[in-house]
C-alpha cells in the first residue's frame, strides 16, 4: 500500500512523534538513530544512507529512489534514479536539474528505473511529496518474504526523513543557481569595467548564459531602424543550425500585443512554440531553427524622459535589441531563477552599449578636435603645427633607415598686390584654390601638404630623392600657372581670367644625427628666395652652400 509523507518545509522539526519511535523495535530504532548521526551536509549522501537503511531493515533485495521537481515533468519513463542501491552500492549522485527535461509528463508511478528491477513483482512503493519535490521510494523483496506491517512503518518513517533531505537538497540547488547567476552577472559586469569592446562583451554574455541555462542556443539580436533584427552574436550547440548573420523581418516572433507588453522590460517566456499560436511563416522559421521553447529579453536603452509629476520615466526608450534563449527539440518549463537572470544581464548589456556609444562619441569628438588643432581653417589642409610635428617625425624615422627626405617650399608670386587689387575675399579664394591644387597633386598617403604661413605652402616628401622632388615641384608650378583663379570680368575690369604663379624651393637630404629638420627648412627657404630673385615662376634646388650656411 503506498504511503505518502506529508509536505514538509525546511523549518520542520524531526518528523517522528515519540509514539512512532516507541512502536519500533530497539534494534531498528538504534539503526535509525545511527543513520541520523552519520548525516553530512550533503543531502544527496543522506538520502542514499536512508534508502540503504530501508533496504537493510526490511530485507530488500534492491532499493531505488527517484524524484523530480513538482514543476519539472520528466520526458520519458526511463528516468535515471537519484540513487539506486543494489548489493549495498550507490549508482548515481547526479542532480535532477541535469537529468529532467520538460515534455509530456507520465505519472511518477509509471517511471521505470533502467538500472534495477524495482518495478517488478514484490515491490513496495512509498511516495515522498514535499512542496517542491515528488519522489518515489521503491523496495523489491523476496516474494516468499512479504513486507510486514512493522517494516511498512519503518519505510514510512524513512520516506518522511527523505522528504526533509529533499527539501534541503532542493534549497541547496536553488542556492547554487542563485550563486551561479550572481557569478555570471559579476563576470559580465567586470568585463564591462575592463573592456570597451562591445562585441567581446556580447560574445562573453551569450557564452556564459548558454552554459548557465544549459540551453541549446543564445543569441543577441540588434533591432535596426527598419524594425528588422540582425543577429550579432550567437552561442549554440554544434548540432543545431546557426542563426548568425541572419536578418529577421520580425525579431520578436510574437503578436503585436505581446510586442507592446514586453517593451516594458519584461521577459517573454514561451515554454512550447507549438502552442504559441504563431503565424504559419513564423512557425516554419522556428521549426527550421529547431526552436521549441524560448526566452526573450528586450534590451532597452533608457532615455531621460520626464513623466507626469517631473519624475523620470524609467520605461521610456526604444529597444536596442533582444537577448534570446532557445531550447531545441523539446519544450521547457523555465524556472524562476533562470528567468530572473535575463533582466540582470540586460541591465549590464545596456551599460556596455551606452558605454561603447559614449566612447565612440568621445573618439569622434577627439578626432574633430585633433583636426581643428592640426588643420588650417581657411584652406582645410594641414597647418604649421602639423607640419612641424610631421617633419620632425619623418626626420627621426628616416634617420634610422638612412633614406632621403625632401621638402618643397612655395610662395604665391605678387600675392600682396593681388590681395590689394581684388580684395581679401578674392585673396582667400586664391589661397584655397592653390591649396586644393597642391592636395590633388599628392600621389602617396605619406606625402603631406601644409600651409606654412601667409601665402607660403610646404610639401613634405618622405623617401623621395632630389630628382623626384624636383619633378613634382615642376608639376605643381605648371598646374598652378595654368589654373584660373579669378574671373576679373565679374568685377567689371576685364573679361580675361587672371592667373597666378608660384616660386618654389626644393631641398633634399638624408637625415644625420648632428642635424635637425631646421636644416632642411633653411635650405629650401634659401632656394625659394633664389627662385624669386631669378624672376619668379620657377623651381630652384638647394645647393651645398644653402645647407652649409645653416647651423
Amino acid at each position: 500500500m503506498p504511503i505518502t509523507a506529508p509536505p514538509l518545509s525546511m523549518a520542520s522539526p524531526v518528523p517522528f512523534s515519540p509514539q512512532e519511535l516507541d512502536d519500533l523495535n530497539p534494534d531498528d530504532l538504534t539503526e535509525l538513530i545511527r543513520c541520523f548521526l552519520s548525516f553530512s551536509s550533503n543531502p544527496l549522501e543522506n538520502i542514499h544512507r536512508l534508502v540503504n537503511l530501508g533496504r537493510e531493515l526490511t530485507g530488500g533485495l534492491c532499493a531505488c529512489y527517484q524524484s523530480r521537481s513538482q514543476t519539472e515533468p520528466v520526458k520519458k519513463p526511463g528516468q535515471e534514479s537519484l540513487t539506486c542501491i543494489m548489493d549495498d552500492s550507490s549508482r548515481s549522485t547526479c542532480s535532477r536539474r541535469q537529468l529532467d527535461h520538460p515534455g509530456d509528463s507520465p505519472p511518477l508511478n509509471l517511471l521505470r528505473c533502467p538500472a534495477c528491477k524495482c518495478q517488478t513483482d514484490g515491490v513496495s512503493q512509498n511516495w515522498v511529496i514535499t512542496d517542491d519535490i515528488h519522489g518515489k521510494l521503491s523496495m523489491r523483496h523476496d516474494p516468499l518474504n512479504p513486507v510486514t506491517s512493522e517494516q511498512t512503518r519503518i519505510l514510512s518513517l524513512i520516506a518522511r526523513a527523505i522528504a526533509i533531505e529533499e527539501d534541503r537538497l532542493y534549497e541547496q540547488e536553488r542556492q547554487r543557481l542563485r550563486q551561479q547567476r550572481e557569478i555570471v552577472v559579476g563576470q559580465i559586469a567586470q568585463q564591462i569595467r575592463k573592456s570597451l569592446d562591445l562585441q567581446d562583451i556580447l560574445h562573453s554574455t551569450v557564452q556564459s548564459l548558454m552554459e548557465f541555462l544549459e540551453a541549446d542556443r543564445v543569441i543577441i539580436c540588434r533591432i535596426n531602424e527598419d524594425g528588422k533584427g540582425e543577429i550579432l552574436q550567437e552561442a549554440r550547440n554544434a548540432e543545431i543550425p546557426s542563426m548568425i548573420d541572419w536578418v529577421l523581418s520580425d525579431p520578436w516572433l510574437v503578436d503585436q500585443k505581446c510586442h507592446r507588453d514586453y517593451l516594458s522590460g519584461q521577459v517573454l517566456v514561451i515554454e512550447d512554440m507549438q502552442k504559441a499560436n504563431l503565424e504559419p511563416g513564423l512557425q516554419q522559421l522556428m521549426d527550421f531553427f529547431k526552436v521549441r521553447a524560448r526566452l526573450v529579453m528586450p534590451i532597452i536603452l533608457t532615455q531621460d524622459v520626464e513623466a507626469e509629476g517631473g519624475e523620470k520615466d524609467l520605461n521610456a526608450g526604444e529597444p536596442w535589441g533582444l537577448l534570446m534563449v532557445h531550447q531545441c527539440y523539446h519544450p521547457r518549463q523555465w524556472q524562476t531563477d533562470e528567468i530572473n537572470l535575463l533582466p540582470q544581464l540586460a541591465t549590464q548589456l545596456v551599460i556596455a552599449i551606452q558605454q561603447a556609444q559614449l566612447y565612440e562619441q568621445v573618439q569622434i569628438a577627439n578626432r574633430e578636435l585633433s583636426e581643428l588643432a592640426t588643420q588650417d581653417g581657411l584652406t582645410q589642409i594641414c597647418n604649421r603645427r602639423r607640419f612641424d610635428a610631421y617633419l620632425d617625425h619623418e626626420w627621426r624615422r628616416l634617420l634610422r633607415s638612412q633614406a632621403p627626405l625632401s621638402l618643397i617650399l612655395l610662395d604665391i608670386d605678387w600675392f600682396k598686390q593681388y590681395n590689394d587689387t581684388y580684395g581679401h575675399l578674392a585673396g582667400d579664394q586664391c589661397l584655397q584654390q592653390v591649396a586644393q591644387s597642391l592636395k590633388k597633386s599628392m600621389q602617396r598617403s605619406t606625402d603631406l601638404v601644409a600651409r606654412y604661413g601667409g601665402e607660403e605652402f610646404a610639401i613634405i616628401l618622405p623617401d623621395t630623392t632630389e630628382t623626384g622632388a624636383q619633378f613634382l615641384a615642376e608639376q605643381v608650378r605648371s598646374q598652378i600657372a595654368h589654373m584660373p583663379i579669378l574671373d576679373i570680368g565679374s568685377h567689371g575690369n576685364s573679361s580675361i581670367s587672371h592667373q597666378v604663379t608660384v616660386s618654389i624651393g626644393v631641398a633634399s637630404h638624408v637625415p644625420f644625427p648632428e642635424a635637425s629638420p631646421k636644416l632642411l627648412i633653411a635650405a629650401a627657404d634659401s632656394a625659394l628666395y633664389r627662385a624669386k630673385e631669378q624672376g619668379r615662376n620657377r623651381v630652384c634646388l638647394a645647393n651645398a652652400a644653402d645647407f652649409a650656411q645653416t647651423d
